[in-house]
């Protein structure tokens, strides 16, 4: 049963956080809006290569024993970008918080929005117990 379960579990929750990373940069238009700033508009495929390359990388070196040496140098300018995306996604969190709403509505789950809101809360905690306990 574990051998079914478990790879399930983790596919399912794969879907998920992706689903969820694809909504956030859609619905925020960070890359549009960094061209835009930065008025590279005909760099935009690079821009979601490089997005794609290193979702992929990370999530290898995620589930795998894989690892990059980069030096000591290269460890703090990856750090940098990782931090930047980071804090681009955080300022954006206010605007995605409105994608919780639009899904209730559109899939007409207006009296189950407190089951669907705790059943995250407790997918979170269940997978962060399990990531630190196995």
């Amino acid at each position: 049963m574990k051998y079914i379960a478990v790879p399930l579990l983790g596919f399912s929750n794969g879907i998920i956080v992706g689903s969820g990373i694809v909504a956030l940069l859609t619905l925020l238009d960070i890359v549009p809006r960094l061209a835009q700033l930065t008025d590279t508009h005909n760099k935009i495929k690079i821009y979601e290569n490089i997005i794609i390359v290193g979702a992929v990388l990370a999530a290898i070196t995620s589930l795998t024993n894989a690892s990059i040496n980069l030096g000591k140098f290269m460890v703090i300018v990856v750090g940098f970008f990782i931090g930047v995306f980071i804090g681009l996604l955080a300022s954006a969190l206010a605007e995605v918080l409105n994608v919780m709403p639009v899904l209730i509505r559109r899939f007409r789950l207006e009296g189950y929005a407190g089951y669907i809101v705790y059943s995250l809360i407790a997918g979170k905690v269940l997978g962060a117990l399990l990531n630190w306990f196995l």
